[in-house]
């Protein structure tokens, strides 16, 4: 297991910190797939690899659009900024699993999984979603002059 669910910082809105707990058990599932592709590398594990690193970007893209349209609903004032960050992060996804693609090689993802997203993550949820939850559930936020 990569993450821990219970090590996860929470936020003040239930849908986020749920959604949050589902990205975890996809990256964790994704995480066993990749140690299994290169224990035993063939195009069976390879296609395994994909297709949850692709599971796991479709639901990175239906959070971000939750969170967003949530966002835009209450009129939170950085939404612009959070909206570039999660752009960014889709944006390296992309990038990552081309890169896996072009070259076979799986230390590419694992590098990511285990050492570039545990610290964008835990990043992005104490600040940018923790900030959010905030106003999403109070209609206060620190980036505004209320």
């Amino acid at each position: 297991m990569l993450f821990d669910k219970n090590n996860l910082p929470l936020v003040s809105m239930e849908f986020m910190n749920e959604v949050h707990f589902e990205d975890i058990a996809i990256i964790n599932e994704l995480y066993e797939l990749i140690i299994q592709y290169e224990e035993n590398v063939n195009i069976n594990n390879e296609k395994k690899v994909n297709t949850k690193y692709m599971q796991w970007y479709n639901h990175t893209v239906k959070h971000f659009e939750r969170e967003e349209i949530q966002m835009l609903e209450k009129g939170f004032p950085p939404y612009h900024m959070h909206k570039a960050e999660h752009e960014n992060a889709l944006n390296l996804m992309n990038q990552i699993f081309k890169k896996w693609e072009e070259t076979k090689d799986i230390k590419i993802l694992k590098q990511y999984l285990t050492e570039d997203l545990p610290k964008w993550l835990i990043n992005h949820i104490q600040t940018m979603d923790t900030v959010t939850a905030m106003f999403l559930k109070t209609g206060l936020s620190p980036c505004s002059a209320h």
